[in-house]
């Protein structure tokens, strides 16, 4: 059969590029962008995610070191736990990544160069050029979606790691010219084990506290590089699923012949497996780390909630870093379940797609094949938390009421 194959237009690998800057340059400051996309020398770019990684993990000593010693301090406990499983979880993120750097290599390739739709055969007979010009407007929202999407959560999160190095710095600089007697402020609630005594002393205070922002700027990287990585191939995916829907309503069009109905039904059929087969890579690298980003966002909800609660009448600084904490926390956990949801949809969409094809037109082989794609397409499709939950704005609405339980046992355990 006399049949093309789509070609992206010149501009789609540039729209690719620019929607999702902050993601590539975020992870290669980290070391844990994919090394053959990376300019710098192999062995330094693995020294690079080795000490970024060292010092993420000693912040995290420190402030646990911190915790133990405070135990009976709630206010401290509380206002350093944020912080502290933030820290943690991006660590997590950042591994993981690293740890499926092949995996992410063969993603990004199919998501920059269009592959999965590239290997569509379409038939001359049908309207080519209107199907493919709604297959790049589908292809520039999807790019235009995720560039708008990254540069308000690169900004929001920024804002919020820091802040934990802006604020604390400013106070020291002003308490120091105006010759008032004060303890200098680091970033976060840490412990020095061995440096306690002097470790407010310069040079040896300055050099801590700028490992600890160093550590606020490695956890605002690796958020930005794993949540984006995560929405833009979430996305990519629903779009996928979006096309197969499209695509599905030609195998039924009139001016095609039965065996070429049938052909183009294949071609659909072996669209959804690899779309599938796509999705579950995804679920692979993401939905061990979406387990762990859900008992996060909970925790982090309640706990900021609960802390804001405490300062709301001291009116400081730090009541607005809490409140400004907690809103970049549930629009983290938003962003997860919103992508996932979307997908979900598509999936649940799929179904009404196949019935809706005019099948009832066709010759008795093209219904029976439609019937096994009708059932094989209700098969449920979704970004998962492991095997724990769906992310859904179910599963948002669930961990927003758990955190709101939690925190009003917190202030009961407070008041009490």
């Amino acid at each position: 059969m006399d049949t093309e194959h789509y070609q992206p237009e010149d501009d789609y690998g540039e729209l690719v590029q620019r929607s999702t800057y902050w993601v590539r340059a975020l992870a290669t400051t980290m070391g844990i962008w994919p090394g053959q996309f990376v300019s710098m020398r192999r062995h330094w770019y693995r020294r690079l995610y080795y000490f970024m990684l060292l010092m993420h993990w000693l912040n995290t000593y420190l402030q646990t070191e911190f915790f133990f010693r405070n135990l009976g301090n709630l206010g401290l406990v509380v206002q350093g736990l944020c912080s502290f499983v933030s820290i943690t979880t991006t660590g997590i993120k950042v591994m993981r990544i690293h740890a499926y750097e092949a995996e992410i290599v063969q993603l990004w390739q199919t998501l920059q160069d269009a592959t999965f739709i590239k290997k569509i055969r379409f038939l001359r007979k049908t309207d080519r050029g209107t199907i493919f010009q709604r297959i790049h407007k589908l292809l520039a929202r999807q790019c235009k979606e995720v560039q708008l999407n990254l540069r308000f959560y690169t900004l929001v999160v920024g804002l919020v790691a820091t802040n934990y190095s802006i604020i604390p710095a400013c106070s020291n600089l002003y308490h120091q010219f105006q010759g008032n007697a004060f303890n200098r402020s680091f970033v976060y609630n840490t412990y020095y084990p061995l440096l306690e005594p002097f470790k407010r002393r310069s040079p040896l205070f300055e050099l801590l506290f700028c490992s600890e922002s160093l550590s606020g700027y490695t956890t605002w990287a690796g958020v930005v590089a794993f949540d984006g990585l995560y929405v833009a191939m979430v996305l990519y995916a629903a779009s996928l699923m979006r096309l197969l829907r499209d695509l599905l309503h030609e195998t039924a069009n009139p001016r095609l012949t039965d065996a070429e109905r049938a052909f183009f039904q294949r071609e659909c059929i072996l669209h959804h497996i690899r779309t599938i087969q796509l999705i579950e890579k995804i679920n692979e690298i993401f939905s061990p780390v979406l387990l762990v980003q859900l008992f996060t966002s909970t925790s982090i909800i309640c706990v900021i909630a609960f802390a804001a609660s405490m300062h709301a009448d001291e009116g400081d600084s730090q009541t607005m870093l809490m409140v400004l904490y907690l809103i970049a926390a549930i629009y983290q956990l938003f962003q997860f379940c919103w992508y996932g949801q979307r997908l979900q949809n598509e999936g649940t969409e799929l179904p009404r797609s196949v019935y809706d094809a005019q099948w009832e037109l066709c010759v008795q082989r093209f219904k029976s094949t439609q019937h096994v794609l009708l059932l094989y397409s209700q098969r449920q499709i979704e970004m998962r938390a492991w095997s724990f939950s769906a992310m859904s704005l179910e599963t948002f609405s669930t961990i927003i009421r758990s955190a709101a339980s939690y925190f009003t046992v917190l202030q009961t355990l407070a008041e009490e």
